[in-house]
């Protein structure tokens, strides 16, 4: 294998019994002998053959000094280091095909309405797709928070949580809706979430899924969009269930010194007749709530709570747990998603449990 080696160097450095030309506009540098270039290249093979890539690594920083001067040298030597492993037989690659299967499906993006201008309407949604053969049928629209003001896929509550959703099996579209503060007052918000619910309605049987069995998880801000959407939606656009993680319940919270401002209609954000707890009726969907004790911005007893109290009242399931060390804002985290995907195995919309 050495001497085959050395003998495909020589070649390479003289063929015809002539050097080879820089190519390209490279300039002109100095060429060590042939020999001295046949040894270096043997030691980096021999070091793979005999000891393995750890020690073959020594060899080729030692040989990189000759082989700057001669860049096909160079080429060379890695190629004998890359394609040989230590017990001397060649490393096949796998084959494009093998590889794409290792990848999830690439995620889809989707403007809500692709004749708008995009500099005034950059509302949109974000698919991603579990593999064809772990599909439980089940979709989740996530509606990431920001008070309104902010929303969009690359936050803490929307590719992560999509991600999440995927490895059980469930279909995740991340919403980006338009904002209050670059002056889309509500309820623009809620028009996006129906003109995103009507689109995967419609291509769900595409996508492999059940055009029944489409849920909404939110996350503060975007929790109220979720929870007005439960039980303001008509007909196929309503959620089957709900999810609310320190969702805003009630718009004129906070009420007892909070870190922020509650929502004023007279600045564009919802009024209070939008307040979720005072939407509930009998076609409101099961949901799955997370609240965060000490939280200043959506305290559960104005918001998570109040809408429990009302959930019992009208006989709607639901699952409350709580947290007291993590702060609004946290996005996914074990002390509410651990509970939340058992629910969902309950539900019958998340693959079993594994071990």
């Amino acid at each position: 294998g050495l001497k085959q080696f050395s003998h495909k160097l020589d070649h390479r450095l003289h063929p015809g019994s002539t050097r080879p030309r820089p190519r390209g506009r490279t300039l002109p540098v100095a060429m060590t002998s042939s020999s001295e270039l046949r040894l270096a290249a043997a030691g980096v093979a021999g070091m793979v053959l005999l000891t393995g890539a750890g020690v073959a690594a020594a060899a080729l920083s030692r040989a990189a000094g000759a082989a700057a001067k001669a860049p096909s040298l160079w080429w060379l030597l890695c190629s004998a280091a890359a394609r040989l492993t230590p017990g001397g037989s060649a490393r096949r690659l796998p084959p494009a095909s093998q590889v794409a299967s290792q990848q999830p499906p690439r995620p889809a993006h989707c403007p809500l309405r692709p004749w708008a201008d995009p500099r005034l309407d950059q509302s949109l949604y974000v698919r991603y797709d579990p593999p064809e053969d772990r599909k439980t049928g089940a979709i989740v629209i996530v509606v990431p928070g920001g008070n309104y003001d902010s929303c969009d896929v690359n936050s803490g509550e929307g590719q992560p949580i999509a991600q999440w959703l995927v490895g059980m099996g469930i279909t995740s579209v991340v919403l980006r809706y338009r904002l209050v503060s670059q002056g889309h007052y509500w309820p623009a918000q809620y028009e996006d979430w129906l003109e995103c619910a009507r689109q995967v309605v419609e291509q769900a049987l595409a996508w492999g899924c059940d055009p029944t069995r489409i849920g909404v998880i939110g996350f503060s801000a975007g929790g109220h969009l979720a929870g007005f959407a439960a039980n303001r939606a008509q007909g196929g656009l309503r959620p089957a269930l709900q999810i609310l993680v320190y969702p805003s319940i009630d718009t004129e919270t906070p009420r007892k010194g909070g870190d922020i401002e509650p929502w004023y209609p007279e600045q564009g954000y919802p009024a209070p007749d939008t307040s979720c707890h005072r939407l509930v009726g009998s076609q409101t969907p099961p949901a799955f709530l997370a609240g965060i004790d000490g939280d200043t911005l959506c305290p559960p007893e104005e918001n998570t709570e109040v809408y429990m109290q009302v959930l019992e009242q009208h006989g709607v399931p639901y699952k409350y747990v709580t947290d007291e060390e993590h702060e609004h804002g946290c996005g996914l985290r074990k002390w509410w998603s651990e509970d939340c995907a058992e629910w969902l195995r309950e539900q019958g919309w998340a693959l079993p449990k594994v071990g």
